[in-house]
């Protein structure tokens, strides 16, 4: 390298005043009038490169260290160019000339361990300030004496009980072991003299040599740094943030410098020897170590009450993350910079030797949550780590934090509930009192979509994590006033009537875990007076009830006098939901059992509770529904049709268990695919359904293109079935049914003349008797007669 390759920086002295120099003889030497004591690798240096294993990495080694090994075996001296860089206080900090220091410093290091002299030299204040386990690794290697005549040197270094197992992690210092093989490739076998011979070259004849440039590196900015070390690799994201980071915290006077010390250390040994399990596939822990860095700060920046924003790269989030909470104007940042250690902390633990290691942290998790049902209630079920995918993070939220956080995969609520969980652990709970703590906590997320929110219109987040802290320190509920108020309030039902039946905590806690409740017991009756025996009865007879298809649960309930939950209503039709038919489509029956709003008592709970006690004195599901639908006194409503005939319930339908039924009998029912009966897609009319399977219609009778779910347009838009020969339509309304585009050919007017006498069809309406706008006869019955005697006449 030439002074010609180095761009000239700003403020730089006189490029003329350089000083030739070697590395031992530059200690002890007047630079602009401050004498060199030690060497300091800047804070904003890449790792030390030339121990690389890359093809590029072992030419440039090869041929530098021949070099070297030349000029001390030989007579000949070799200069290495300019050495940029500035003396402060008697150190020396490297602008450029890292790599060839370091090089220099191992050097050294190798032919000194051959030497009888085995005291402190000046030159071995060599340190690197660009991590901790690198500076503690240089003060290593002066320290100790290797057997020169073990084969791998790098092995025998490793084996000492001073080495420590967080340098494996360390790439200047495995850099650094490469180059001290090949050093010891070269130099073993050869005789004392040769060695003494190569010293002497090298610490008292200047055989390798450099001009040392000052240039004023205290004034420059960190871009400098960073661009002068983009001739090699640039430093990743993480160490730029790391070095800004550790600036940050020196320059805080509310930070002890100690603590800030011990900081700096610890991000490069212990903490990267922790996320060094959950590396990815890149060898590296950068990602890792930031996507958990950013969740701590991000959640210590909603407890102050900012808004954070989520739509940054870690980088940019961390970079002002940390100047919001850790710079010298933020209010709280002692406290703050204190919690973040202790959340790094909390996952080491102390060795027999006393030393810190990483624990095993999926083990824990393992002891807290589970994603399967099971019968006993501990480990906890949680139910949205589906939400992770096929990661291989498991039940690890720690681990699906460093993968994950800051992706899609990545949610709101988890991050409160890891919150809580780092809550409960840095307090030292009890493993029992955190399983129920963190239950609450569960229960109240499940409830919370709408309420779990960070966004522009409004952000919960500072005050969930603050009702976090009071639920993790068993705080009282009626303090909980963020989480859904619905799932508060049944909670607080839920210790009234343990309170009053220690017995039934378990049978609750399993009832909490089914896939279908989540937690929220809404749609159960918690009356502490009850018959404990009775809840005990119920909670058996649910797991029974959806233990496999749902079809007739929805029959069942209406069975039971439930109209469903009534979403909304509009242009006379209200809006319900009756149950998805399949036990895959969990996700609305979930959001059907579950709590909403100013929902009190839950509008399924009388019809549930008394579906489960009619099973618990022995009567089946099918058998209440045909108690129901075959009792005269039973009131041939929508309800009643709807549990008479699966076809509006069928397996088939793809469909979800919605419905748009008009008001009063209800003799107009659409079933949507989704939400919504709309223009932009096709449903199914319930009442058609039922017809054509209670008549026995091959489908190749009807003309409707797409059949059954052929019906575009809203609720209110008339829907007919066509038959394919005549083009007769037929529609299911109030008073029975309708008839139009009558056949005009002669043949087939005739024929339906015949069938319409037969039927009693007036003025195209086929009419079902009723009471006050009740059908007293099954218009399905009707209607399907009606039906097949015009198919079977030709129409």
């Amino acid at each position: 390298m030439t002074a010609a390759n180095i761009a000239q920086p700003p403020d730089s002295r006189d490029p003329g005043h350089s000083t030739l120099t070697s590395l031992a003889q530059l200690f002890g030497q007047t630079i602009n009038g401050m004498q060199v004591q030690a060497i300091k690798i800047p804070l904003f240096q890449r790792d030390y490169a030339q121990g690389r294993h890359s093809q590029q990495a072992r030419l440039v080694r090869t041929r530098f260290i021949a070099d070297l090994c030349a000029a001390l075996d030989g007579d000949q001296v070799l200069h290495l160019d300019f050495v940029f860089g500035d003396v402060v206080e008697g150190t020396l900090y490297p602008l450029d000339g890292q790599q060839r220091l370091t090089t220099l410093f191992l050097l050294h290091c190798y032919l000194a361990w051959h030497q009888q002299d085995q005291s402190p030299q000046p030159w071995h204040a060599f340190h690197y300030a660009t991590r901790p386990g690198a500076r503690k690794f240089c003060e290593f290697l002066t320290q100790c004496r290797p057997d020169m005549a073990t084969e791998n040197l790098s092995a025998w270094l490793r084996d000492q009980a001073r080495y420590l197992p967080t340098w494996k992690h360390d790439p200047t210092i495995q850099g650094m072991l490469v180059v001290l093989d090949a050093f010891h490739e070269h130099y073993r076998g050869r005789g004392q003299a040769c060695l003494d011979a190569a010293w002497i070259r090298l610490t008292k004849e200047q055989a390798i040599r450099f001009l040392l440039l000052p240039v004023a590196a205290q004034k420059l900015d960190n871009t400098l740094y960073v661009k002068m070390n983009s001739r090699g690799r640039p430093l990743t994201e993480f160490e730029n943030f790391k070095a800004e980071l550790e600036a940050l915290l020196h320059r805080n006077p509310a930070i002890d410098p100690a603590d800030a010390k011990v900081f700096s250390e610890k991000i490069d040994t212990d903490w990267s020897d922790l996320f060094w399990g959950y590396r990815g596939d890149d060898r590296l822990i950068d990602e890792e170590f930031m996507r958990y860095l950013r969740f701590l700060m991000e959640v210590r920046a909603w407890r102050r009450g900012h808004r954070v924003q989520s739509k940054q790269g870690n980088l940019q989030a961390l970079m002002s993350l940390s100047t919001l909470l850790l710079d010298s104007t933020a209010a709280h940042a002692q406290e703050d910079f204190a919690w973040i250690v202790q959340a790094l902390d909390i996952w080491l633990e102390a060795d027999a030797s006393g030393n810190r290691k990483p624990k095993v942290v999926a083990a824990l998790f393992s002891e807290l949550f589970t994603r399967e049902a099971r019968s006993a209630t501990t480990p906890l079920r949680i139910f949205n780590f589906r939400d992770f995918g096929e990661t291989p993070v498991g039940v690890d939220l720690f681990h699906a934090c460093c993968a994950l956080y800051g992706t899609r995969s990545w949610k709101l609520p988890h991050t409160v509930l890891f919150y809580g969980v780092l809550q409960g652990l840095m307090t030292d709970l009890s493993l029992p009192n955190l399983h129920s703590r963190l239950r609450l906590l569960r229960n109240l997320i499940e409830a919370s979509e709408d309420e779990i929110r960070a966004d522009d219109t409004r952000n919960n987040m500072p005050a969930l994590l603050s009702e976090v802290d009071t639920l993790m320190a068993d705080g009282p509920l009626a303090d909980v006033k963020t989480f859904n108020k619905v799932q508060v309030r049944n909670e607080q039902a839920k210790r009234a009537l343990v309170a009053q039946h220690p017995s039934l905590l378990d049978v609750l806690n399993h009832l909490e875990d089914h896939e279908l409740l989540r937690g929220g017991l809404t749609v159960f009756d918690l009356t502490p007076t009850q018959d404990s025996a009775i809840f005990i009865q119920r909670a058996a007879q649910f797991f029974t009830l959806f233990d496999g298809p749902t079809q007739e649960v929805g029959a069942a309930l209406l069975a039971k006098g439930h109209e469903g939950r009534i979403y909304r209503k509009r242009n006379g039709y209200r809006f319900t939901y009756l149950g998805a038919t399949k036990p895959r489509q969990t996700g609305l029956w979930e959001d059907h059992l579950r709590a909403r709003n100013n929902e009190h008592p839950h509008p399924s709970s009388v019809a549930l509770m008394a579906l489960l006690d009619d099973m618990a004195s022995g009567n089946s599901v099918k058998t209440v529904v045909e108690q129901f639908t075959n009792s005269p006194s039973t009131p041939k409503d929508w309800r009643y049709y709807l549990a008479k005939y699966a076809a509006m319930r069928s397996t088939q339908l793809e469909f979800a268990g919605n419905y748009v039924i008009a008001d009063g009998a209800g003799y107009a029912i659409c079933i949507p695919k989704s939400d919504s009966c709309d223009g932009r897609s096709f449903h199914h009319d319930a009442y058609l359904l039922a017809l054509m399977q209670e008549a026995g219609i091959a489908p190749g009778h009807i003309n409707n293109e797409g059949w059954p779910r052929c019906f575009p347009g809203d609720q209110t838009e008339e829907r007919h079935l066509k038959l394919r020969r005549s083009g007769l339509q037929i529609r299911c309304m109030e008073g029975g049914w309708g008839l139009s585009n009558l056949p005009t050919q002669s043949d087939q007017r005739q024929a339906f003349d015949h069938v319409a006498s037969k039927h009693l069809v007036s003025n195209g309406v086929c009419a079902i008797p009723q009471a006050n706008g009740v059908d007293t006869e099954d218009r399905i019955v009707i209607g399907s007669a009606l039906l097949r005697d015009l198919v079977n006449s030709g129409l």
